[in-house]
């Protein structure tokens, strides 16, 4: 089977669609499958990249690409190589140009919806809440998702609750919920890398008996991040041995960055930056408790990552979290105060109950593999096959 995964969104991006996109390459690849990427190009890329195809591309926002649907070349050299099934990541421009591909060659279409566009374009754009332009976003958000995942002769939602906002837009076609998958076995091997760990820690402060509190992610408003730095920054001198780490960028950085100057312990708030995903697993495996706020999610592909490196989730209440939150592994909260008594529970519980949130988190996360990821996805190819056949028997 040949197989043509279309995204905007690609390495060296840092993102979920990036990240799922190319496990899913490599799963497909290591089955023995003929598949291969088609992207944007990127001022970052590496010199050399097989089964890569990169289209020309321009900046957008907050670092993403922008590139049209119509590349004749491009075209013509995946032509050249063969398809039996497109698979599109994105909805707009390299996505559009696999939609057309799919339709101009009469091959299976699925379509992977990663991205809940009203938040993200909220964010980006400013809108204000029930203003014009934020009316505006979800009126065209809803036109646009609707159009192309009608196009597609099956969808697949990350979530449930994806699957949900997908019908409220009006798709008809089938959707399936198949969960990203990640590589356990690099946060596994992080996990037991005792010495890194000491070694990470001490090199901003974090002492063996410290707390080491973690968000990984987006450091953008619709994440949440301000309000969750807000929540630390008040507790944090009331715990003296708790730290907060953030890792990841975004246009709120200097927003959080302002919060932390006005912290009396902002010498124990510790802002990384961006770092290389193959760099990720080392912080995950130095902390000791995984923090998010955020209710904007598709995949929650950090709440996996942090359950296969063994830590307990505080994180905010959404539909995103149903079958992976549970009593043993974390908590949520849906409110400051809530936070606080989410956050005192964890702190002050015994290392017995510690090592067995471990042992739950480990154990949640199992079900999120990159295997099952792969077998699900290749089942709905099958189907997609099976449908695009009796579509043909139909027209003839």
């Amino acid at each position: 089977m040949r197989i043509g995964l279309m995204t905007d969104a690609y390495y060296p991006q840092i993102g979920g669609v990036s990240t799922s996109t190319s496990l899913l390459n490599e799963g497909l690849q290591r089955r023995g499958y003929d598949s291969f990427v088609v992207t944007t190009t990127d001022p970052d890329q590496p010199e050399y990249e097989e089964d890569i195809y990169r289209a020309i591309s321009m900046p957008f926002f907050s670092a993403k690409r922008m590139t049209p649907s119509f590349h004749p070349i491009l075209k013509r050299q995946i032509g050249e190589r063969g398809l039996d099934i497109v698979h599109t990541q994105t909805e707009f421009g390299i996505g559009n140009f696999g939609r057309q591909f799919a339709k101009n060659n009469d091959l299976p279409h699925v379509h992977t919806f990663h991205t809940l566009y009203e938040d993200w374009l909220n964010d980006q754009l400013r809108a204000k809440k029930g203003g014009i332009k934020r009316k505006l976003i979800h009126r065209y958000v809803r036109k646009v998702s609707r159009y192309f995942c009608n196009t597609a002769d099956i969808v697949i939602a990350p979530t449930e609750k994806t699957k949900r906002v997908l019908c409220t837009y009006g798709v008809k076609v089938p959707i399936r919920v198949i969960p990203t998958g990640i590589d356990l076995h690099r946060f596994y091997k992080a996990k037991d890398n005792l010495e890194a760990r000491v070694n990470l820690r001490r090199q901003y402060g974090v002492g063996d008996s410290d707390r080491l509190l973690l968000y990984v992610g987006r450091i953008s408003q619709e994440k949440q991040i301000e309000k969750l730095t807000h929540y630390i920054t008040k507790r944090m001198p009331l715990w003296p041995q708790i730290h907060f780490m953030l890792v990841g960028a975004g246009p709120a950085a200097n927003k959080v960055q302002e919060i932390i100057d006005e912290s009396p312990c902002k010498e124990r708030i510790h802002v990384i930056g961006p770092v290389l995903m193959e760099n990720v697993p080392q912080y995950y495996a130095a902390a000791d408790l995984f923090l998010s706020a955020s209710q904007s999610e598709t995949q929650g592909l950090t709440y996996f990552e942090a359950l296969a490196s063994g830590l307990p989730l505080l994180v905010q209440e959404d539909a995103c979290l149903d079958g992976v939150l549970n009593e043993e592994n974390g908590l949520s909260f849906y409110d400051e105060t809530s936070f606080d008594l989410g956050l005192t529970m964890l702190l002050t519980e015994s290392d017995e109950k510690r090592a067995l949130r471990t042992q739950a988190a480990l154990k949640k996360a199992h079900e999120f593999g990159v295997t099952t990821f792969v077998n699900n996805v290749l089942a709905v190819y099958e189907e997609a096959f099976d449908l695009k056949s009796r579509t043909q028997k139909v027209s003839v």
